[in-house]
């Protein structure tokens, strides 16, 4: 089970978390990757010249921040691996989505976004939930509203 999940949890990663590395044509061979590499990609080795080249560059990166992790990330990792794999393909699709558009943002857009994460990661638990009710009983224009004002708003670092 364990060899298993490592070469998994691996690609969850180079998917949702890692930003998308550019390969050559010619990808990464299974020779070039040092130990480690190869130990955590191990269930690949048989199929591995058979991989896209940007799929071989992602799990080669991928298996690279593995083999430098201490013990405690790697059991952080694997339980954030867990929990996604128990989330529903729906769910799974839609963060996937979220994630393309993120990746698909300008420089700016994405620090905005990260900073309105830590700025709601702060709030406490209350305010939350109640920013959470607000926005569920919100009709869909006026959330489209809300982002278009949230959009045309100065940032904290613009204001004077």
């Amino acid at each position: 089970m364990k060899a298993r999940t490592l070469p998994r949890l691996t690609l969850f990663a180079m998917l949702l978390v890692a930003p998308l590395a550019m390969a050559d044509d010619h990808g990464v061979a299974w020779k070039d990757l040092n130990e480690d590499q190869q130990r955590v990609l191990q269930s690949f080795a048989e199929n591995w010249d058979q991989l896209a080249p940007e799929r071989q560059e992602r799990l080669s990166k991928g298996a690279e921040r593995w083999a430098g992790m201490s013990p405690d990330q790697r059991r952080a990792a694997q339980g954030r691996f867990q929990q996604w794999r128990d989330l529903p393909a729906e769910r799974q699709d839609q963060i996937r989505q979220r994630y393309r558009q993120f990746r698909d943002m300008s420089p700016d857009e994405q620090n905005r976004v990260r900073d309105n994460f830590r700025r709601y990661q702060r709030m406490s638990i209350e305010r939350r939930q109640m920013l959470r009710d607000r926005f569920r009983d919100m009709t869909p224009e006026q959330r489209q509203r809300l982002r278009d004002r949230a959009a045309d708003r100065p940032r904290p670092s613009q204001r004077r």
